[in-house]
């Protein structure tokens, strides 16, 4: 992390310790009862997410159960309880980098801070804490609806100041496009109106009526969970499907390509020699030579196409870090990567897969050379490309990092089709053949942007491969 984040970081966490400790004696003093029970909603509320509609964002429960225990209990109550259900649910759920856990510990402890003291401002009440147990719409109506805000703005500006930081973009654009997009919005909204729900279902029935709450949100959420992994899955296949077509009709092609390209090649190589001594035919001569070049470069095409198209695997009892050093070793004598500094960050407790380790080095290849090219118009002694191998879940994840421009957002969808390029001279095979070779091991790949600079690929290979 930057100095300067390292300094945000520190004074959000230690803005929300003080505060922690000043809300301490109200927080006792509810009862262990209360505090156990409290402790476990927050809890299920940190670990309950659900998806969005198009499933590439996700919303928590925590905003609807921190706005209802700022009703319920007051802000002091409040934020021990948030605190405690998402240190908990850090460390045995999301397991996140402490730091990150305790930032969002203290950003989340602050916002619910700041708009529980708006909430007593604008005359709103702890309703459990002091005997009052009706919730009356009128008077309760705007104190809660400026809460909701409060707590909204304070939340996200506090997390958008991070990633402003981390990235070099200003804070207002940052916020906008990581907070105000509809769907986001929407999310939000709805889960900030479920709050009322849970305080009538407390005050009617108690603890028992925030279980009756929650369980239909769990089984939606389950459902919902069920429902995307059906599409995802569905996608995939006919992604599938027509990359298979694609490369079965790519192979008849290559194949006829190369015939007439071998005899054009042999011919126009045999003008230019013929041609070699004789005096007067310069004319003659260049054409002979661009009808050689252009069937060189369509050789390249074929290549690519070749490559696409290849299925059999031959495999073997491979250690992807050898494979990673022995790549590595064999590209940096070359001219493209003389100015190329290579980071090697590989785990040491890797099992043994079953790979074609011809084909998986060919994908290494084609990610050098990529990440090389990308990084033509950054200064020398910042191009670096980093590889990362660990194990993750049952899997191992291979992690290929450049320090380039990163890849456009119009070409992000694009990027694994073939065909698909944005280099003047590249083929647009490239990473449709990663993409293939990869599957064909059983394994996954997919390309994002760094934070701050660069573009990153993650090649996701299963153990179960292993020998």
């Amino acid at each position: 992390m930057s100095p300067a984040l390292i300094a945000y970081v520190a004074v959000i966490v230690s803005g929300g310790a003080a505060l922690l400790a000043f809300s301490l004696p109200e927080f006792l003093h509810l009862g262990l009862l209360a505090i156990t029970a409290w402790i476990v909603v927050s809890l299920l509320a940190e670990s309950l997410w659900i998806p969005t509609v198009s499933g590439k964002a996700m919303e928590s429960m925590a905003s609807t159960v921190d706005i209802s225990l700022l009703i319920l209990l007051g802000f002091r109550p409040a934020v021990c309880v948030a605190a405690i259900g998402f240190t908990l649910a850090n460390v045995f759920i999301s397991r996140r980098v402490w730091y990150k856990a305790a930032f969002n510990a203290g950003q989340n402890v602050l916002s619910i801070g700041l708009a529980g003291v708006v909430y007593i401002a604008m005359g709103g009440h702890p309703l459990d804490l002091d005997g009052h147990w009706t919730l009356t719409a009128p008077s309760m109506m705007l104190p809660w609806a400026v809460t909701i805000l409060v707590y909204f703005l304070a939340n996200t500006l506090l997390v958008s100041g991070a990633v402003a930081i981390e990235s070099g973009r200003s804070l207002l654009k940052t916020w906008r496009e990581e907070y105000l997009q509809t769907h986001s919005l929407l999310g939000s909204a709805a889960l900030f109106f479920l709050s009322p729900l849970v305080v009538v279902s407390y005050l009617s029935i108690g603890y028992f009526g925030l279980i009756f709450f929650f369980v239909p949100l769990l089984l939606i959420k389950e459902a919902g969970a069920k429902n995307l992994a059906l599409e995802k899955a569905k996608d995939e296949l006919i992604s599938s499907e027509r990359l298979a077509a694609k490369g079965e009709m790519a192979a008849e092609v290559a194949h006829e390509l190369n015939n007439y390209l071998a005899a054009i090649s042999g011919r126009a190589q045999l003008l230019l020699m013929n041609l070699g001594s004789t005096e007067g035919n310069e004319r003659l001569k260049e054409n002979a030579r661009i009808i050689f070049e252009q069937a060189s470069n369509m050789g390249v095409l074929v290549k690519g196409l070749m490559d696409f198209s290849h299925k059999e695997l031959r495999k073997q009892p491979t250690r992807l870090n050898d494979v990673v050093r022995r790549t590595v070793e064999f590209i940096v004598p070359q001219n493209k990567y003389e100015r190329v500094a290579f980071d090697l960050d590989l785990a040491g407790d890797l099992p043994e897969l079953n790979l074609d380790p011809a084909q998986i080095q060919q994908v290494l290849l084609n990610l050098f050379s990529n990440a090389a090219d990308a990084m033509h118009g950054v200064e020398a002694k910042e191009r670096r490309i980093v590889v990362h191998t660990r194990t993750r879940a049952g899997e191992i994840e291979l992690v290929v990092e450049d320090t380039g421009p990163g890849i456009p957002d119009s070409a992000m969808k694009r990027l694994f089709e073939p065909s698909f390029t944005t280099k003047a001279e590249g083929h647009g095979f490239g990473l449709s053949t990663c993409y293939r070779i990869v599957q064909n091991h059983g394994g996954r790949i997919a390309a994002e942007n760094n934070a701050r600079h660069g573009a990153r690929f993650i090649v996701v290979l299963p153990t179960q491969e292993a020998a």
